[in-house]
């Protein structure tokens, strides 16, 4: 006689020989079976848990799991440089370009691998501002290149058009070598997501986003234009 087939007087028996008080679950065919035994079953090969959206970077910006995640941050194109972003979607992608782009054409040209834009956490400082990275909302550009805690990486010419880019982005972009523990490759969103009831076109990401597409889409306006 198997198992299944016992009268339930006598599994009642034998799962009381495994100690009182322990919790019993149906399970399939009606046989009854310790809860913690049916609780380790259900959890037996679960995929590990994805980021609680409720933890975010420094910036107050949610992490992701990964690029292409369905967290939104996606590869997205450089325009014309040949390689791609690594970046949260919308107006921090458009913010963010807009920054590899004119270090690309004005400072030095880069390739694809001295742009690095989403990374995990747990290659991170959780507590400092390359921890924006893993929301997609920084990027490091020639990371290789610069010593943390450092400053004086940048020629005079290319610290002028530093200056210039932040202007572009007035107090929605930080530069992390005006840190106080300098890290010159990097640039990150230093204002947190549109919260409570605020329309996102009122956000300042998405004006100074707004602003730069203008920009793009208008010959002779924006950076780089004639005075």
């Amino acid at each position: 006689m198997t198992e299944k087939s016992l009268p339930r007087r006598a599994v009642l028996k034998r799962v009381a020989g495994m100690g009182a008080g322990v919790a019993l679950l149906s399970a399939p065919g009606g046989l009854l079976v310790p809860a913690h035994a049916a609780e380790a079953d259900r959890g037996a090969g679960r995929a590990p848990e994805p980021l609680d959206a409720h933890r975010t970077s420094r910036n107050g910006w949610a992490l992701a799991d990964g690029v292409g995640s369905a967290q939104g941050v996606w590869s997205r194109p450089v325009s014309g440089t040949g390689f791609t972003l690594d970046t949260r979607l919308g107006a921090v992608e458009t913010v963010l370009v807009h920054i590899v782009r004119r270090w690309h054409y004005e400072i030095e040209t880069l390739r694809a691998d001295e742009v690095v834009g989403w990374r995990p956490l747990a290659e991170l400082d959780a507590d400092g501002p390359e921890s924006n990275q893993a929301s997609g909302t920084a990027v490091a550009i020639r990371p290789g290149a610069y010593v943390k805690g450092a400053r004086g990486g940048l020629t005079e010419v290319q610290r002028r058009t530093v200056d210039s880019i932040l202007r572009d982005c007035g107090d929605v972009v930080r530069w992390g070598g005006r840190d106080r523990t300098p890290y010159e490759a990097l640039f990150y969103v230093d204002v947190p997501p549109t919260k409570g009831k605020r329309r996102p076109a009122d956000h300042p990401v998405d004006r100074l986003a707004d602003k730069l597409r203008r920009w793009n889409r208008t010959p002779g306006v924006g950076a780089g234009a004639a005075a």
